[in-house]
């Protein structure tokens, strides 16, 4: 059946997202996460996590919600105790079942943003749970896009370098088969996202984490990469790239290697 491409595109408010707070990309002191007295529609609170409905719906046909991570502004998933980590993302990881299970919904997404290059306009450490009532991210995101060159792989848990991106270079993939590594898996994520911060080029301070899942396979995918500007052939004919072979070698050993020392439980990062 030939796909409808309205279906694929996504109608954004400007005259409402310009009034967005914006405590990334401008000089704003106030932070209205950090006003917790203040906040509106709140859903669930659990310790510091809170769950609201997004105050900027900026996005037609869909349910935004967001999910305050901590009460430290300066925070940052890379850098959370383990365990504050592993909580986190149970609390996500649950809510998104939660709202995909309200049934009417065509597909429900789990982001998080961090950094100038990520998107987002707030600082303070948020994830975001999205659930479109016209849009099925299944019909452009595909389980090829997941497929790579191991990194590491254990049991449960395979992490990749993307052979098929969806934009091109560095697309870390982890994929969950095993329910009950979840704590390694956050753990592997952790590390991943704070190599990219510290570890990957001299200039990167931004990344993004998405989480998918596809109908029938109980595996939790992730992808996690660093954002810089976008290569111009993607932006001109969806074009993506990966680099050269032996660039891309030289990137898995060092990521394998911090995965491998850092990931051991018996040692602290």
């Amino acid at each position: 059946m030939e796909q409808d491409p309205l279906k694929h595109i996504l109608e954004y408010n400007l005259d409402l997202g310009k009034n967005k707070p914006d405590t990334v990309h401008r000089d704003e002191s106030y932070c209205p996460f950090c006003d917790v007295a203040n906040l509106k529609n709140v859903i669930e609170t659990r310790g510091h996590m809170i769950w609201l409905e997004n105050a900027f719906p900026v996005l037609k046909d869909s349910w935004q919600t967001l999910i305050i991570e901590t009460d430290d502004c300066d925070g940052d998933f890379s850098t959370y105790s383990r365990e504050y980590a592993v909580k986190l993302m149970q609390f996500g990881l649950e809510k998104w079942q939660q709202v995909k299970a309200m049934d009417t919904f065509k597909s429900v997404v789990f982001y998080r943003n961090h950094g100038y290059m990520s998107g987002g306009t707030i600082h303070h450490p948020h994830s975001q749970i999205v659930a479109f009532k016209e849009y099925d991210y299944h019909e452009d995101i595909k389980p090829y896009h997941f497929t790579g060159k191991p990194i590491l792989l254990g049991d449960g848990i395979e992490i990749n370098l993307s052979l098929r991106p969806i934009i091109g270079f560095y697309e870390v993939n982890l994929i969950l088969t095993d329910s009950t590594k979840l704590s390694a898996f956050v753990n592997y994520m952790q590390i991943t996202a704070s190599y990219f911060m510290r570890c990957f080029v001299r200039f990167n301070d931004s990344y993004n984490i998405f989480f998918y899942d596809f109908p029938g396979d109980g595996a939790l995918y992730v992808k996690i990469i660093p954002r810089f500007l976008t290569n111009p052939l993607f932006v001109g004919y969806m074009v993506p790239q990966i680099t050269n072979s032996a660039h891309a070698q030289r990137f898995i050993n060092r990521l394998r290697s911090a995965l491998m020392i850092k990931g051991n439980p018996n040692q602290r990062p």
